[in-house]
């Protein structure tokens, strides 16, 4: 009689260690897609980062020029469409 009960509580904790070990395994499966999602995250980000950098070293260049008074008659010309006086500005209208 107590090898029946030694097989039936040996029977009950194998199946609380199968039981256990089957949500050990679920939650590492979760967390390896969070960790994946992370990563992509943080590539994301990065890109994000880099772009942002590359515009700030642009708008920095354009302010190192802003005293220039040639880029500032260039800038003027082109964006703006002014002339200089007794300049004549030809536009072509044939399109």
């Amino acid at each position: 009689m107590a090898e029946k009960a030694k097989t039936r509580g040996g029977a009950f904790a194998a199946l609380v260690v199968l039981v256990l070990l089957l949500l050990v395994g679920m939650q590492l499966m979760n967390m390896r897609g969070k960790l994946a999602e992370a990563r992509s995250e943080q590539i994301l980000l990065s890109e994000r980062v880099a772009r942002q950098e590359q515009e700030n070293r642009t708008l920095e260049a354009a302010l190192e020029r802003a005293e220039d008074p040639a880029y500032l008659q260039q800038l003027a010309r082109d964006q703006l469409g002014m002339v200089t006086p007794g300049q004549k500005d030809f536009y072509d209208v044939s399109n």
